[in-house]
Formats: C-alpha cells, structure tokens, sequence
C-alpha cells in the first residue's frame, strides 16, 4: 500500500486505469495533425468515426461529406475508433496505391478472410495474399470458359411485357435466366440460384444489423461467427451443384487441394470441400455480380426513361449504336458505382511522393470513387445523365483514375468484361423491343442505401414498356 487509506489508494488505482485506457483509446488521435494533413476531430472510443458508428450517415454519406468539406486538399485523414485513415483525392497518388506501388497496398485490411462462414472466407473480395492469388486464378479459367450467350433467355423473360412493369423484378427474372445459364447451363429450375440470391438481398432488421457489424465492426462480425448468407447447403443446393458446369471447372483446376494446401496448418473444420467451394463462388457471383448488375441495368432504363432523345440517339436510323450504349453504360456507372469506395491497407511503411509524406505500416486508405466521380474538377455538371462524357473525344482529356466503377490494378474486379457483356446485352434486347417511358409512379430520383459494402437502390423503380413498332 502507497497509503493508509484503502480508499485512496483505491481511488490512485482507478485513476492510474483510467488513464491507461485513455492513453490507449487516443494514442493516434494526433496522427494527423503532425503530418499536417486535415482531419476530422476525434473523440474517445469513436474515433471521427461517430457519424458512421451511431447510424447518423451512412459509409457513402460520410466519405462524401469529408471529401466535399476540403475541396483544396489532396488527402483526409480520419481516425476510426483508434486506428488512422487516409482519404486520397488526388489521382495520381491513387494510380500508384492502386498499380505502380500495389505491393505495398495489396490487401483490403477489411479482416473477413478470417470468418468462419465458408461464404466470405473462401470470397475473392476478401481474400488475402496467397490464397487471394489462388482465388483469382481458379476463377480466371471458370470465367473463360463460361456460357455467354443469354439471347435466348432474353427474348423469353421479355415476351408479354408491355405495360407498366416494376423493373426490379422483370430484371430480376432475366437475371436469374442470365446467371443460370452462365453457371449451370439450364441444368438448374433456376429455385437454387433465386433463392440464395433472395436471401442475399433480404434487409430485415436482423440482416441489416449483420451487415452494419460487417462494414463498421469487422473483428466482432469475426469473432462471433456471423453470416449474411445462409452458410447451410439444403440438400437440392447440393445435388444440383454436383451436375454444375462451375463445379466440373473447379475439379478441373484443382482450386480445392490448393487452397486446402495452403491452410495444411489449419484445423480440419478450416478445410474446405469441393461443394463448399462451388457453394461459396456462386454466392460471390451473386454478391458482386448479380446485384450491381440488377442496380446498374435498373438505373441505366431510369435514366434512359428520362431521356427519349437518348433512347433514339441509341437506335440511329433503324440500326444499333453499340458505341453510344456502351457510352450510356458507362456513364451509369459513373453516376451509380456499385461501390462507393475502395479500401486498401498499407503493409510496409510507404512515402507518398511530392508530398513527403509517411504511411506507417496498417495505415489503411480510402479511395473515395462515388465523390470523384462527381466532382465538378473531373466532370462538367457532375449528377447529370451525359453518356457524350464517354465519346472518345471526351474520354482523351480525363485523367484515367477518375473513373473507377471496377477499381483499377491487380486487384481489379475480375468480373469487368463479363458484368459489360450482360448489361449491354440486357439493355440493348429491352431497348430493340421497347419504347421506355416515366410513369406517374416513377421516382423523381433513385435512392441507394448501403448494404454489405455496396450500394443498393431502396425502392421499386416503376416504368412503362411500349412495343415498337416493326
């Protein structure tokens, strides 16, 4: 004892504690400052985090925000919880984080490879190092080798369409024909696929929260086992995956002995089997394939509803612009990435060129892709529906990072070549067959939320079909 009071002595303790976890919780706050980059002030336990961890804004919403709020500044800094963040604005210290320095920023650091659910441990997304490499080229050959003519799905998913149709759900079924044949070639009632998916979209309050711990809490969603996809395979699952093209691809390429290979040291339990691995592919092609095609295409018609000269700029003198579709596409997906931003973690110290500027090693960073695609510095009248920004005219005189829908460099989304082939396909089968209009129950705007890292749109989008004439 320091004293002869208990109490006192009590009290001294507690004191001493209490300025250990303030120590701890604040050790990084000043990160920033030092290196004279500007910031938004933390506070204890939330970091500058606040607004994100306390349901106020949204991933997207808070982004945007700091990146408008210093429109002089090359970077950001935020400190989420204790950990330093950095926002990087400026396109040419994103082309190096992204390709020229990817060894130094080639993992996520989003911490999910390590989830016990099957689903988002063996997922390309979230994959780190050698297994992440394993994983790309497993699905590099699946992809090859895929079925890629849907015309005929089209054609039936479309036949009896002409009214006033919620677009959601008539996308939907053609996407769920899409995919099927993409994956199982017609061997499947299409029940397996449609039902995963439904289950990866459901936002109940139970999911919404799963999916909240996800993105803001990753080591808790870790910890305590979570899944936002039903990592139980039914029976049917199961025996219509064992007839699949997509398991015969990935016997084919011995993904499964590889990947168990690489985790020799792992428990039994941590191995993952053929199905497994079948099970776990096909959710990441509903994931981050299927639903920013059902958002994009859904929002591409949108705007396409608005905008009858364009619609006829498309179809010029009887025939099909592929070009200007291609130009409408894109510039959906400028107006509505699937994701808002990408995140990077830096795994060796890194100096930030011109700027002098050091990365410590953990340090992650922020691409925010949203706000630059909309920043008056990029692009003329930024939330206008303008596919002429595409031309390649247009195209020539902008920088080429400031057009980031698929992400740029090795870790590029894989899916790039096959995501644009199905929704030209899509777009162009609806646009050859019908007029599209706005009805009065169409939105003035589209709203998104996020939902497991991506941005979904909240609403039904209702339009109206009209054959054209022959």
């Amino acid at each position: 004892m320091f004293f002869e009071s208990f109490l006192l002595n009590l009290a001294i303790l507690a004191a001493l504690i209490v300025a250990l976890i303030f120590d701890y919780v604040t050790k990084f706050f000043s990160y920033w400052y030092i290196r004279h980059v500007p910031y938004k002030i933390p506070i204890p336990f939330f970091g500058s985090d606040y607004h994100r961890v306390l349901k106020l804004r949204s991933t997207s919403e808070e982004v945007r925000n700091l990146y408008s709020k210093y429109p002089e500044a090359n970077f950001v800094g935020v400190i989420k919880s204790r950990i330093p963040e950095l926002i990087v604005k400026n396109p040419d210290v994103i082309k190096k984080m992204l390709s020229t320095d990817f060894a130094n920023f080639h993992c996520r650091g989003i911490g999910l490879d390590r989830s016990r659910d099957v689903c988002l441990r063996n997922n390309l997304f979230y994959a780190e190092g050698e297994k992440w490499t394993l994983l790309r080229e497993g699905l590099e050959c699946l992809l090859n080798g895929m079925h890629r003519e849907p015309d005929v799905s089209l054609h039936v998913c479309l036949s009896g369409t002409n009214e006033v149709v919620n677009v959601r759900e008539l996308l939907s079924e053609i996407l769920d024909a899409v995919f099927k044949d993409c994956l199982f070639e017609g061997k499947d009632d299409g029940l397996v696929l449609k039902d995963l998916r439904q289950s990866i979209q459901r936002r109940t309050y139970s999911e919404k929260f799963k999916s909240y711990l996800k993105e803001i809490f990753p080591s808790v969603y870790t910890l305590f086992g979570l899944t936002t996809v039903s990592g139980l395979m039914t029976t049917k699952s199961n025996n219509v995956l064992k007839e699949s093209k997509l398991l015969t691809k990935i016997q084919q390429t011995g993904l499964t002995d590889q990947i168990n290979t690489k985790n020799r040291k792992a428990t039994k339990s941590e191995n993952v089997t053929e199905l497994e691995l079948a099970y776990s592919i096909l959710s990441l092609f509903i994931t981050e394939g299927y639903i920013p095609c059902l958002n994009v295409i859904t929002s591409l018609l949108f705007e396409l509803a608005k905008s009858p000269e364009i619609q006829e700029k498309i179809r010029t003198n009887n025939s099909f612009s592929v070009d200007y579709l291609d130009a409408c596409i894109k510039e959906a997906l400028r107006l509505y990435c699937p994701y808002s931003v990408i995140t990077r973690k830096c795994v060796k110290a890194y100096e930030i060129a011109d700027s002098k500027m050091m990365l410590d090693k953990k340090i992650t960073v922020t691409v925010p892709v949203e706000a630059i695609h909309k920043d008056l510095k990029h692009y003329k009248n930024p939330c206008a529906f303008n596919p002429d920004r595409f031309l390649e005219s247009e195209n020539e005189m902008r920088h080429t990072f400031v057009y980031l829908p698929f992400g740029a460099g090795p870790r590029k989304c894989i899916g790039e070549q096959l995501a644009m082939e199905i929704i030209r396909k899509v777009t162009k089968a609806v646009l050859e067959k019908y007029k599209i209009e706005t009805t009065e129950r169409t939105p003035a705007q589209l709203t998104f939320v996020d939902h497991n890292f991506m941005k979904i749109i909240k609403d039904d989008v209702w339009l109206k079909f009209t054959l054209l004439k022959s």
